[in-house]
């Protein structure tokens, strides 16, 4: 390297929120009895009735639900105690799980609505996402921020040295260039489901995508 030219290392970082644009739901459903056959009637039934709330909404290409899965009816028992530690009779419990993906989050709202009124079943996480079909190009532009960012590091670094021009040398993944990594290439982040005392507000968070190179510049 010339004795005119510094070697200049920097950390681009680039982050960029969008509106989330799916949205997969857990239910479970869940029913106690005194029997095995008392508990798994109402879960099979609510299993029903779920199933009749999604079906009309179930379109694998145009949504409004893209997909859904059903767990089977899985049984168990146990023996509870009372406060004197006698053991009492056996209750047993039917559980399922189902999976709901939505495509288009605006009926999700009235979705939860309705299926909260089902005694039996619970809303469990909210995972808020992006369409495939368009994540790719988000994180391609988060990562160009981050490589833009660098740059205008490198170019002040340089400016304050005295030097006036730049070039790059290598441009990297974090760990790549022999520099400690602080995370990964992107990061994606999100709030998931929030509860109001009158019901269900749905108050999704703008998904953040973050990103982060590191690269290295020479300065003239």
């Amino acid at each position: 390297m010339e004795s005119n030219t510094v070697e200049i290392t920097v950390v681009g970082q680039g982050s960029a929120t969008f509106a989330p644009e799916r949205c997969t739901i857990a239910l479970t459903v869940r029913s106690d009895g005194r029997s095995a056959e008392a508990a798994a009637e109402p879960a099979h039934r609510l299993v029903d009735e779920l199933s009749r709330l999604i079906d009309p909404l179930y379109n694998p290409a145009h949504g409004p639900i893209d997909s859904w899965a059903l767990d089977q009816v899985r049984h168990s028992r146990h023996r509870p105690s009372n406060h004197e530690g006698e053991q009492l009779p056996y209750v047993y419990q039917a559980v399922a799980t189902i999976i709901v993906e939505f495509g288009q989050i605006d009926v999700i709202d009235a979705f939860v609505y309705a299926v909260s009124a089902l005694d039996g079943v619970e809303v469990g996480h909210f995972e808020w996402g992006l369409a495939t079909d368009s994540q790719a190009a988000k994180i391609r532009e988060v990562r160009t921020l981050a490589v833009q960012d660098a740059v205008e590091k490198a170019d002040i670094y340089a400016q304050s040295v005295g030097r006036s021009a730049i070039t790059a040398m290598s441009i990297a993944d974090p760990g790549l260039l022999g520099v400690g990594p602080t995370q990964s290439g992107y990061v994606a982040s999100a709030r998931t489901f929030a509860g109001a005392e009158d019901g269900f507000e749905l108050r999704p968070q703008d998904i953040t995508l973050r990103a982060e190179v590191h690269a290295r510049f020479t300065a003239t």
